[in-house]
């Protein structure tokens, strides 16, 4: 009966301490961003479409059908440019970009604003960059065709 007793309290420690081991990691852990880059995608699309008709009345209404203005826009198409002109810099941020999906809170020196995007500094850059690393066809598409 003690070699019984010694063995259930053996095991009944095991899973408290297996227990604590799991909630401390799932509290500890960061939640993962899930990120979206539809908006860019169609950015880049419309970007490659305006510099083909030069049609601003279609690419104003085509904007504003997602929510962004010629300005937003204007400062997308302007990011995704630098972020291809600073070639340099490509591998640091898609170190931040694996960072901010894993869920670490990254506070960027400056941040652009455009509409749709308040809620996290990073995101929209975390969209454009997104867009490099998954789709760097459309990019070549957008900019070179």
């Amino acid at each position: 009966m003690n070699m019984y007793r010694k063995i259930l309290f053996l095991v009944l420690l095991i899973f408290v301490c297996l227990t604590g081991f799991w909630l401390g990691l799932r509290i500890s852990r960061h939640n993962e961003r899930k990120i979206e880059t539809d908006r860019m995608e169609l950015c880049l699309e419309l970007y490659r479409d305006y510099r083909q008709t030069q049609d601003q009345q279609k690419l104003a209404a085509e904007l504003k059908k997602i929510g962004f203005s010629p300005q937003d826009f204007q400062m997308i198409i302007d990011r995704f440019i630098y972020y291809r002109t600073r070639k340099s810099s490509m591998d640091q941020a898609l170190r931040l970009l694996d960072a901010f999906k894993s869920g670490y809170n990254v506070q960027p020196a400056r941040v652009v604003k455009v509409s749709g995007f308040a809620s996290d500094s990073f995101k929209l850059d975390a969209e454009i960059l997104a867009v490099f690393e998954n789709q760097p066809d459309l990019i070549e598409k957008a900019f070179e065709g």
